[in-house]
């Protein structure tokens, strides 16, 4: 019986070093083990985000330029143009990106001021406003559809930065995605702006007689 006993304690206990060696986690995927990632590669997010704005925001300054026209501010026009073919033109810097967006949402402030006042429209100026008219409708909604590739990269952009523990890697990071943030901090604000503009250009538009036909298939 001592020997059956001693046995059995013998199996017991190396069935017990034989499962510690060898066993596996109750659940391999479980919420602990789980990191947050990126939906994907956010260099590459941001350089197709950059292409989209420079798109929008060259358009959106072309058509500024055409009611900078209208407003009989020549300087100012050429500087919207200016900066529109920089954009449109191919391969612009990120300072290029960045005065562009920020001259897009002064001039934007500036010319709805004028829209609001409501002031009449003299006879050259009212064909120049509407020839500016689709134009800017039409750019201000383009604009307006950057809001989910900036709300996707934002995501992906501070789910890297969060998950990146080296302290130089974080700051050569940042640094690498600078443009993207400030588009995503920058860029939203600007879309409410021009939709407000747009609506303020519209009623000044019809309060001067204006044709607005075509602007009836334009969601701002």
């Amino acid at each position: 019986m001592k020997k059956y006993l001693l046995a059995l304690a013998i199996l017991v206990g190396f069935n017990g070093v034989i499962s510690a060696q060898f066993k596996l986690p109750s659940n391999p995927l479980s919420s602990s083990s789980q990191k947050s990632e990126p939906s994907g590669d956010v260099n590459a997010s941001q350089e197709a985000l950059m292409s989209k704005v420079a798109d929008a925001i060259g358009d959106t300054l072309a058509a500024q330029a055409l009611i900078a026209e209208a407003q009989g501010k020549a300087e100012l026009a050429a500087t919207l143009n200016n900066t529109s073919s920089k954009l449109k033109g191919g391969d612009p810097s990120n300072d290029d990106i960045k005065g562009a967006v920020l001259l897009t949402k002064d001039t934007a402030a500036e010319q709805k001021e004028v829209f609001s006042a409501g002031e009449a429209m003299s006879g050259g100026s009212k064909a120049l406003y509407g020839k500016a008219l689709l134009p800017y409708l039409k750019a201000v909604a383009k604009t307006a559809k950057l809001k989910d590739p900036i709300s996707n990269f934002m995501k992906d952009a501070q789910s890297t930065l969060k998950t990146t523990r080296n302290p130089m890697k974080l700051t050569k990071l940042k640094k690498t995605l600078d443009t993207g943030l400030f588009v995503g901090k920058n860029v939203p604000k600007l879309i409410v702006s021009l939709a407000t503009s747009a609506k303020d250009l519209m009623s000044f538009a019809k309060k001067n007689d204006l044709d607005t036909s075509g602007a009836d298939d334009i969601d701002l």
